[in-house]
């Protein structure tokens, strides 16, 4: 089954156990899940747009909130990532508002208060040294950001193979691996643009373009392994990409694309620092989540 474009009604499903950690659910222990969460993206815009809903157990509703919370407000930060299109003066003022309430898992401070610093110095000849202090602006927690992108997976992956009869979906076998997150402006970078062109012949499950494109997924399955890759766009300026299912042959997957081209500066006594410059993807090139 493809499910592409979803139509502007939301699919409810009356599951019988939670499609996050498999729990019987019941009377007590039932909560309404919005798998792109309403609060998620900037306000308003899921109404009217499709969306999934299911029925999950209070711990694991609670604690998808939690993740939404601080990356909610940091990828719709203005400093985060160049502006995308759709950032309309509603969506500032929601971005605004959630810098300011939002606290920051990562350095505890409110997300408007998150900008990182980083200092070092190299060597510059004659026993002197040039110094380099570098502000970036408030970061996402790399394994918070894979925590929910995977609890956003298992739902879609519980709903693309749920039972009606049986009220239930499907886990996948193995695990799920993140491959890249990347801001906006790196979206071209050689790991992502190998990574779409390296799966977009495999069976597309799910092509998902929803509240006023600030959501995207995309689920595809390999044409003879159980190996599946995904992609997941939140609010038009962060994407991660990865896999779940047969390790072996994502890990092919992994090794046939081109390495990130790194810079090398060597801080002396043996430290060093690496780096590289973020590659904007062109658009007429964006083909991750193309059915």
């Amino acid at each position: 089954m493809l499910t592409e474009h979803p139509t502007n009604q939301p699919t409810l499903l009356r599951n019988v156990i939670c499609p996050y950690c498999g729990i019987a659910l019941n009377a007590g222990n039932t909560t309404k899940e919005h798998v792109v969460g309403r609060r998620f993206v900037p306000k308003g815009k899921l109404e009217n747009q499709w969306n999934l809903i299911v029925k999950a157990c209070g711990p694991c509703n609670n604690r998808k909130a939690d993740l939404e919370n601080d990356i909610s407000a940091i990828t719709l930060h203005p400093e985060y990532s160049d502006i995308p299109p759709g950032h309309d003066a509603g969506t500032i003022a929601d971005a605004q508002r959630k810098a300011k309430n939002a606290i920051s898992r990562r350095t505890k401070k409110p997300v408007k208060d998150s900008q990182e610093n980083m200092k070092f110095s190299l060597p510059f000849g004659g026993g002197a040294t040039i110094g380099f202090n570098f502000t970036s602006p408030p970061q996402i927690d790399e394994d918070r950001a894979f925590e929910l992108a995977r609890s956003q997976l298992a739902a879609f992956f519980f709903w693309l193979t749920y039972q009606t009869e049986e009220e239930r979906g499907r886990f996948w076998r193995e695990g799920c691996y993140l491959l890249m997150m990347a801001r906006r402006a790196d979206w071209g970078n050689s790991i992502m643009v190998d990574f779409a062109d390296a799966v977009i012949e495999w069976e597309p499950r799910l092509i998902l373009h929803t509240a006023d494109g600030f959501y995207r997924a995309c689920i595809r399955r390999h044409p003879t392994a159980d190996c599946w890759s995904w992609a997941l766009e939140w609010n038009g300026t962060t994407r991660l990409t990865g896999f779940f299912g047969d390790k072996s042959v994502a890990q092919e997957i992994v090794d046939s694309l081109r390495k990130l081209q790194m810079d090398h500066h060597d801080l002396g006594n043996g430290d060093y620092v690496r780096s590289r410059i973020e590659v904007p993807l062109d658009p007429e090139s964006d083909n991750l989540f193309q059915a």
